[in-house]
Order: structure tokens, then C-alpha cells, then sequence
């Protein structure tokens, strides 16, 4: 199938991993990793721009590490820590913590923040200014709307609270307990850092974009974490299929109470349950699957976690019986697809691979 889909241009490539019981049980690679200006072959450590799987990889865990050690409460107003947010408007004054993690924020879903603030150092919090002033769409809580600023706004707000930017606090909470050989925020700040991921490591980019110069590679494809120097809550991050792998696999473990995870049992219990907003299928920075046409597939327990990514990556978890299905794919290279071919290939795909492990998630 992954290799149909190759053949087909479905998607330029993909590494596919598979793991059960804290076993990988496939791991491969499959077609290129780039088309052009020359096709290089996709590798299984090849390091691909994971977009939005940063809000459940990278902020989410940081989030409940905060809330595991006290520092953090759900219900808190997150105007208590970002006063910007509930400056003059009394809803906004009243958003929780546990409501901008589980998208019922009342914000809307994006907007085009990039193009008010410039790329900068000194401009970088700007984008979350912006944000923390955009006036509402419905009342918080009532029903849940995905929504990158409010992932913006944890981001700020965790920095705000532990004093330290998110790339460090993932890198020195996240990355190096776990033994992550290459997932890692791309400081665009660092006039060197883009060298440095692109010297070390075999890197899948994104679009060729007209206002960025060309080809994007090894720099966030996403314009608002663009702006914000690629350091943001709500996309940044870049892994390889075994480094997504490796938290998820910490995450269970956590979840189950044994050594070698990275939050306490509870709080992963806690973010990883439904969050009760009316006919959402959010939890706590994680997703959950529909009922019916799920990216993740008809197979997979309706009790799993996961998020997808814009860029084609994904990643879905059942952790009652320690399966982990990771897809890393850039289908938005060279150009972002005008067909829905990629949606059906993914949760066949995952559908596949579930009946090939044997897996009953009913």
C-alpha cells in the first residue's frame, strides 16, 4: 500500500512505524523524500516537519508535566498567567487552561497572523499578542473548534510560568531524558541551526513557497510559527518517525505507572480522557477517533489518542494495549495536493497495518 501510493503520487514518500508492547514491529521507509530539484530517497531517520503534532508532543506533555508537578491547574484562568488575554474582555478573562487545551476556547481556528508581525527576535511574542487579543467566536466551553492560537497561547503561557522558551523546556524535559537522537525545535534566530539539522541529518521539506525564497527545508512550514522564529506552541517541531515514537512509548508507560515515563500516571489518565465538551472528540492536546471517518482508521479503538498534521504526518496511540501507529509524510511537497487522495490512504493505511498486527481495538 505505501508503496502504491508512491508509485500513484499520492505522496512523495513516507516512513511508516509500527510498535506493540514497547517492541517496534515495522519500521520502513518508502519512496523519496524529495522531488525536487532532485528526488533523494526517504530514509527511516529522516527528519520531517511534524506541524501540528507539536501541540500534543511537545506543549501538551509540557503541560502535564506542569500540571503533575503543581504548578499548573486546569481550571485556572489562563488570563491569570497571560493577563493579555482577559485585558478588556471579560469572556476571554474567563478561558481555562483546560479549555485552550481541548480547543473550547471560544477562539477561532487560525488566522494570518505572519502577515501583521515581522520575523525577529525582538518581534517574536508579537504573533501571541495578537492572538491573546482576537475576539471570540463562541462562548468558552460550549463546543470545541481546533485552533492554533489557543495552542499559541499555551506555548506563551508555559514560557511564562517556567521562565524558560519551549525548544529548551522540550529539549531538556522531553528530548534528553528520553534519548532523542534528532527531535528538535529550528531556532530561526540561530543563524546556524537550519546548517546544523541540515548537516547532521537527512531532512524531508515541505512547499515550494514564492514568499520563502523556494524550496522550505528545515524551517517550519507553517507561517505563523514562521514568524514567530519556529519556536511556537502550536506547530515547530521536527522528529523522525522513532523519536515521535519513543515519547508516545514514555507516555504509556507513564500512563501505566512504570519506569521510564515522563508524567505522573494520573495526569496522563487525565489528558487522555474525553474532555466532555459537547460532540467533540478532543481530550487534553490529544484527539480522539470519530465514531465514523476517522483519519485513524475503523479499526482502532475509539477509546485511542492521536493527532494529525498538516503536513501528513500523524500519530495514534491505544494505550490499553500498548499499540503505537506513527505516519511521517511531507504530501505537501512540492505543492500542497488539490485531491483527497492522501485523507483516503491514511486510515486505510492504518487500517491495514492494525489487521496485519492482529489488532482488535472493539
Amino acid at each position: 500500500m505505501c508503496q502504491a501510493a508512491v508509485d500513484d503520487g499520492v505522496v512523495p514518500g513516507l516512513v511508516l512505524l509500527v510498535a506493540e508492547r514497547g517492541q517496534t514491529v515495522f519500521h520502513e521507509a518508502f519512496g523519496a523524500r524529495q522531488l525536487v530539484p532532485r528526488r533523494l530517497p526517504a530514509l527511516r531517520d529522516t527528519v520531517y516537519d511534524v506541524a501540528s503534532l507539536t501541540k500534543a508532543l511537545s506543549t501538551a506533555v509540557l503541560a502535564m508535566q506542569e500540571v503533575g508537578a503543581g504548578r499548573l491547574r486546569l481550571n485556572r484562568a489562563a488570563a491569570e498567567l497571560v493577563p493579555e488575554l482577559g485585558a478588556g474582555d471579560e469572556a476571554r478573562a474567563r478561558i481555562t487552561v483546560r479549555q485552550l487545551l481541548c480547543h473550547a476556547s471560544g477562539l477561532p481556528a487560525h488566522r494570518p497572523f505572519w502577515r501583521l508581525a515581522a520575523r525577529a527576535p525582538a518581534e517574536r511574542l508579537a504573533i501571541a499578542r495578537l492572538a491573546a487579543r482576537e475576539p471570540l467566536e463562541y462562548p468558552p466551553g460550549t463546543r470545541a473548534v481546533y485552533s492554533d492560537l489557543g495552542f499559541i497561547l499555551l506555548g506563551w503561557l508555559l514560557e511564562r510560568s517556567t521562565g524558560a522558551r519551549l525548544d529548551v523546556l522540550f529539549a531538556e524535559r522531553i528530548a534528553r531524558p528520553l534519548g532523542l537522537a534528532a527531535a528538535t525545535f529550528v531556532n530561526l534566530a540561530d543563524a546556524d541551526a537550519r546548517a546544523r539539522l541540515l548537516g547532521e541529518r537527512t531532512v524531508a521539506p515541505t512547499q515550494i513557497a514564492a514568499d520563502r525564497q523556494g524550496l522550505v527545508l528545515g524551517e517550519v512550514d507553517d507561517l505563523n510559527a514562521f514568524a514567530m522564529g519556529g519556536i511556537a506552541g502550536h506547530a515547530g517541531l521536527f522528529s523522525t518517525a522513532a523519536d515521535v515514537a519513543a515519547i508516545a512509548g514514555a507516555l504509556c508507560r507513564s500512563r501505566a505507572g512504570e519506569q521510564g515515563g515522563i508524567a505522573p500516571p494520573e495526569v496522563v489518565h487525565e489528558f487522555w480522557s474525553p474532555s466532555g465538551v459537547p460532540g467533540s472528540t478532543w481530550r487534553l492536546g490529544w484527539d480522539g477517533p470519530a465514531e465514523k471517518g476517522s483519519q485513524a482508521g475503523e479499526r482502532l479503538s475509539r477509546a485511542a489518542v492521536g493527532h494529525l498534521a498538516f503536513t501528513g504526518c500523524s500519530l495514534w496511540i491505544d494505550p490499553a494495549r500498548d499499540v503505537i501507529v506513527v505516519l511521517l509524510a511531507n504530501r505537501v511537497h512540492p505543492a500542497v495536493p488539490t485531491d483527497d487522495r492522501f485523507r483516503r490512504f491514511r486510515p486505510a493505511l492504518h487500517d491495514a497495518a492494525l489487521d496485519a498486527l492482529g489488532y482488535d481495538g472493539r
